[in-house]
């Protein structure tokens, strides 16, 4: 037994090492290095810093939302509901190619980041708690300061009414319960996959790419995200007389803790067991 205790601090030791030292991310163990020493320079952040990125993040997810409502304004009429609800995966991934590639701190894309120096023992559950809750915060004023925004200039400018919110909204709420906190879970384990992902590559297009199908696989799916859903529902509740601020409240519940158990315990504790139990053989 501490023959293994002893492996085990020996193998967390030379993982934070590595994480200081990046050279490569050619082999799964450099990327899982990779991960941690991101997550540690996240952790690093001090909250004032943290909260307006995410701000700024909760603002970016915006032009997503943007993009889907001048789409179904654009095609309704012409087609079946659901089918434009599907063509909305086509326009779904600007906001986080935006915030991805400008490193801005979106909750979702950072649950599995921040997890894995916590499971590493280099962080503790309060400090992890610490940053999610900054920003989460962060994510909620910056998205509702952009459905403040747009909802007083799009009618103006012919791009949607107020009615499109209504229906944006309405279509991602009316799911029961259960199903919407199981597919949050999804919308959290593929932002999760994503960010492993981004950190085995370099090259700028390749990422692109890999934002576009993740994401583009979420907007088809019509899997719940919770900041992009802040927005959607947020936009709904201010114009619509049949959802309310419960309503909205509950949705959020379900769809941050959803995604929080899809990127950081299915994406980051079930990754970081494999890579562990690999290199403990």
């Amino acid at each position: 037994m501490k023959s293994k205790d002893k492996d085990q601090e020996k193998h967390q030791e030379e993982l934070e090492k590595t994480s200081e030292e990046i050279g490569s991310v050619d082999e799964n163990r450099d990327v899982l290095s990779h991960v941690m020493h991101e997550g540690e320079e996240i952790f690093k952040i001090n909250n004032k810093a943290i909260t307006l990125s995410a701000i700024i993040a909760g603002l970016e997810i915006g032009f997503s939302y943007f993009l889907i409502c001048s789409l179904y304004y654009l095609l309704s009429g012409t087609m079946a509901e659901n089918t434009i609800f599907k063509f909305f995966s086509l326009v779904y991934p600007v906001g986080f190619i935006l915030i991805v590639l400008g490193k801005s701190a979106l909750f979702t894309e950072q649950t599995s980041v921040l997890a894995i120096p916590v499971l590493n023992g280099q962080r503790t559950i309060w400090e992890l708690l610490r940053v999610w809750g900054l920003v989460i915060l962060g994510n909620l004023i910056g998205g509702i300061l952009f459905i403040l925004f747009i909802s007083l200039l799009a009618p103006h400018l012919n791009l949607f009414t107020h009615e499109t919110m209504v229906k944006i909204g309405t279509h991602v709420v009316h799911y029961d319960a259960w199903v919407l906190f199981l597919s949050a879970i999804v919308a959290g384990w593929l932002m999760g996959l994503l960010n492993w992902l981004i950190n085995s590559v370099k090259n700028s297009l390749t990422r692109i790419f890999l934002i576009f199908m993740i994401t583009g696989v979420i907007g088809f799916g019509g899997f719940h995200h919770s900041i992009v859903g802040n927005i959607e529902v947020f936009g709904a509740f201010l114009h619509s007389n049949t959802i309310t601020f419960l309503d909205y409240l509950a949705f959020l519940s379900l769809a941050i803790v959803g995604n929080a158990i899809g990127g950081a315990v299915v994406v980051g504790l079930f990754k970081y067991r494999i890579f562990e139990s690999n290199n403990m053989k």
